[in-house]
């Protein structure tokens, strides 16, 4: 991974709730999704997913900031004195992460395969079935 989640701020607090991920080494933002889950224990979550965010293609650089706001907004961002830019992105939603009881933040790395959907009338035809 390029990122990882440094610290979640301002728990509970809509207008200034937020995650805050660290940029490791450089490449592309949009290869990462952000969900809700529910903590099991110390080590695992649950594997139903919520409110999922999923980054847009953005090439960062090691040492920048990817900071996701809970709240709605527009997305932007500001170059650092060292140099290095922070990335403001919000999540659209309109409850806190901590209204869930148990909540926890998972970040996920896609990889991804696609296969489009035939229309109905077209799948008999595919399927070599006539009307």
């Amino acid at each position: 991974m390029i990122i990882e989640i440094d610290s979640i701020k301002d728990s509970g607090n809509l207008e200034k709730e937020r995650v805050i991920f660290k940029v490791i080494e450089n490449g592309d933002l949009g290869k990462y999704m952000v969900a809700q889950s529910i903590t099991i224990n110390d080590t695992s979550f649950s594997s139903k997913l919520q409110n999922l965010y999923w980054f847009p293609d953005k090439e960062l650089k090691a040492g920048d900031l990817v900071v996701l706001y809970t709240k709605q907004g527009e997305k932007g961002n500001s170059v650092n004195e060292d140099g290095s830019t922070t990335y403001f992105y919000y999540w659209g939603l309109t409850s806190t992460l901590s209204s869930i009881e148990k909540s926890c933040v998972v970040l996920l790395e896609t990889s991804w395969s696609t296969q489009a959907v035939p229309k109905p009338e077209l799948q008999s035809e595919i399927d070599g079935e006539s009307k």
